[in-house]
């Protein structure tokens, strides 16, 4: 999300066009329909830009809404195979593939709590609706995770999951006379994007392995530090209550070797904690619980083929 970068450039914009009909006509959709030679698909299994095509301009004017002049269509540098398209007042389309179900669906679970977590942080309202895309695995809609309290320019995002497939949609607060809910309105869309890439995410591409980092001990920590084992991003997290555990899948992309990391600091000093790194229920590397409130667990580990 661009969101800070986008307001100087569109606030004007929305002033001057919220007033508009986007959909000429009353409710009647627009015609639309595929490009010359179809709805475009991957090429060789990766997502291509060409695919922020699967929406059109006439797809959103059919709900009511306006979809503004593009931004950017570009891959998601930090994810394999994900294309980010945004258009102008914050409209977005992104696309994710991931390996196998089993990780889209990890996944889909994480981008859920974060986004519950991030509403409650900024004690934001929630219309949190799942469920609401037929055809999907998994969905759910609500405000958007970004945006800002009070606005009136309201903006709303849904998430998707078919498979190994993600989608997720946000809608611009640049509402025309006519929009539809957007409850309705982004599951429209979502639903259109399944249809036309339907094997897309379908069959699994590559096996995932699932990685438990553990910290033994009583009271809590205060701070946890564990890597990713897809990303190799680092993870960080406060106040945590003991014994800790989390679960993450194992993603090989390209690298022979991976490092894996966990740190735990405890809230007193002298507690006595350890730590622990298991790959499919194997221990890779493991700390035993010792006293002075620290513990470390660090391994280079080869991925099973």
């Amino acid at each position: 999300m661009r969101r800070g970068a986008l307001l100087a450039v569109t606030g004007v914009l929305m002033v001057a066009l919220a007033a508009c009909d986007p959909a000429p006509g009353g409710d009647k959709k627009p015609a639309g329909g595929p490009p010359p030679g179809g709805w475009p698909q991957p090429v060789n299994g990766q997502l291509t830009t060409k695919m922020c095509g699967l929406l059109t301009d006439a797809d959103y004017a059919g709900y009511g809404h306006q979809r503004l002049p593009v931004v950017s269509q570009k891959r998601v540098e930090n994810q394999a195979n994900a294309i980010d398209c945004l258009y102008t007042t914050s409209d977005e389309l992104s696309l994710y593939v991931q390996p196998n179900a089993q990780t889209a669906k990890l996944q889909y679970a994480e981008g859920l709590k974060d986004h519950k977590a991030r509403l409650a942080e900024d004690q934001r309202p929630t219309i949190l609706a799942t469920n609401v895309v037929p055809g999907a695995d998994e969905s759910w809609f609500d405000y958007w995770t970004l945006g800002t309290a009070g606005s009136k320019f309201t903006e709303y995002q849904i998430s998707v999951r078919r498979r190994a497939l993600m989608v997720g949609i946000t809608l611009s607060g640049l509402k025309g006379k006519k929009e539809k809910d957007p409850r309705e309105l982004l599951a429209g869309l979502a639903g259109l994007v399944l249809q036309r890439i339907p094997n897309v995410g379908v069959s699994d591409t590559a096996k995932s392995h699932m990685t438990r980092f553990s910290v033994i001990g009583p009271g809590r920590a205060k701070q946890i530090i564990y890597n990713d084992p897809s990303t190799l991003a680092p993870i960080t997290l406060r106040n945590v209550k003991l014994p800790w555990h989390v679960d993450k899948p194992m993603i090989p992309l390209g690298q022979p070797m991976i490092m894996l990391s966990l740190s735990a600091t405890s809230a007193n000093p002298m507690a006595v904690i350890g730590c622990n790194i298991s790959v499919d229920g194997r221990t890779a590397v493991r700390q035993a619980p010792i006293i002075g409130g620290f513990a470390n667990c660090m391994q280079s580990f080869t991925p099973p083929t």
